[in-house]
């Protein structure tokens, strides 16, 4: 059986490097995945922000739209009992003039 050599010091310190630089390497991955995943979530929570913009904006809108349309409704309504206050008018004259 033949012994075993021991590993110098250099052999040592070559390996710890391979390994660091192999752990440094990894983190560096990492670190560009972690990157690119922010970038991701700013896009993103930038996006959703210009969405509620554009909810509180059309939400302003619709509210002007139904302020609106309430008082053509009104209007309508007016108008609607002018036209038969107006009919029960006629209906009481016509039968005076013929």
């Amino acid at each position: 059986m033949t012994a075993k050599k021991e590993p110098s010091n250099a052999d040592i310190l070559e390996g710890m490097n391979k390994r660091f630089n192999m752990v440094f390497t990894e983190l560096k991955k990492n670190d560009a995945r972690f990157d690119l995943a922010y970038r991701q979530l700013t896009n993103l929570d930038n996006k959703i922000t210009d969405v509620q913009k554009t909810q509180t904006a059309d939400g302003e809108l619709l509210e002007e739209m139904q302020t609106t349309l309430n008082a053509v409704a009104k209007a309508v309504d007016a108008d609607a009992m002018t036209i038969i206050n107006h009919e029960a008018r006629i209906t009481k004259l016509e039968p005076a003039v013929n």
